[in-house]
C-alpha cells in the first residue's frame, strides 16, 4: 500500500528512509545526490529538507508499506519504499512536476511497488493541478526501462550526466508524461 508522508505518522521513519537511500546508492550504485561514502551527517540533513519541503506543500512523499500497517504507525523495517515528487514553485510552471526519486527496498523488488509509488506519485499530482511530470534515470538502468513501461516518453539522453566513483560519469535519460488532472 502506499501513503502519503506525515511527519506526525511517519517521521520516526526518517532514519529508516536514510538508510533506504544509502543501500540503494551503495548497493546498487544508483546515481544520487552523494558520493560513498555515505555517512548520516550527510544523508539525515538531507531528508530533514525534503521532509521540510512536504511540511511546505513544495514536495510529495509516498510511502510503501505492507497493508498490515494500516491505520497503525508503521515500524520502520516495515518501509518498502519510497517516491518523491517535486512540485514547481513557478507561476508558469504551476501545472508541472518533476519526480525525483523512486526507491525500492531490494527485499521488495519485482512485486510492483515501482509502479504502486509512481501512480500514487501521478494522482498526488493530479491532485494538486498537476498534469505534466518529468522524469530523469540513470541511462541503461531499470528505472529507464520502468518508466518507459509507466507511459513516459523520452525526450533524450544526455551522456556524461552524472559523477561516479572512482572517476567515472553515467549518462542521464529524460522523460515527461501529460495528462488531465482529473485523468488519474
Amino acid at each position: 500500500m502506499t501513503t502519503v508522508f506525515s511527519q506526525a505518522q511517519h517521521g520516526h521513519l526518517i532514519p529508516y528512509i536514510a538508510a533506504l537511500h544509502a543501500s540503494c546508492i551503495t548497493l546498487d550504485h544508483m546515481v544520487g545526490p552523494f558520493l560513498p561514502p555515505l555517512t548520516n551527517e550527510k544523508l539525515l540533513p538531507w531528508w530533514k529538507e525534503r521532509i521540510a519541503e512536504a511540511a511546505h506543500g513544495t514536495r510529495v512523499i509516498v510511502l510503501l508499506l505492507p497493508e498490515a500497517s494500516l491505520g497503525k504507525k508503521p515500524a520502520g523495517p516495515d518501509l518498502r519504499g519510497l517516491a518523491m515528487l517535486k512540485l514547481s514553485e513557478s507561476e508558469t510552471g504551476s501545472f508541472r512536476g518533476r519526480i525525483d526519486a523512486v526507491l525500492v527496498d531490494r527485499r521488495h523488488r519485482q512485486r510492483g511497488g515501482a509502479k504502486a509509488l509512481v501512480v500514487a506519485l501521478e494522482y498526488e499530482a493530479a491532485k494538486r493541478g498537476r498534469s505534466l511530470l518529468l522524469a530523469d534515470t540513470e541511462t541503461g538502468s531499470v528505472a529507464e526501462t520502468a518508466f518507459k513501461q509507466f507511459g513516459y516518453i523520452e525526450i533524450g539522453k544526455v551522456p556524461h550526466f552524472s559523477r561516479v566513483l572512482p572517476n567515472g560519469k553515467k549518462g542521464e535519460t529524460f522523460f515527461y508524461k501529460e495528462f488531465l488532472p482529473s485523468s488519474v
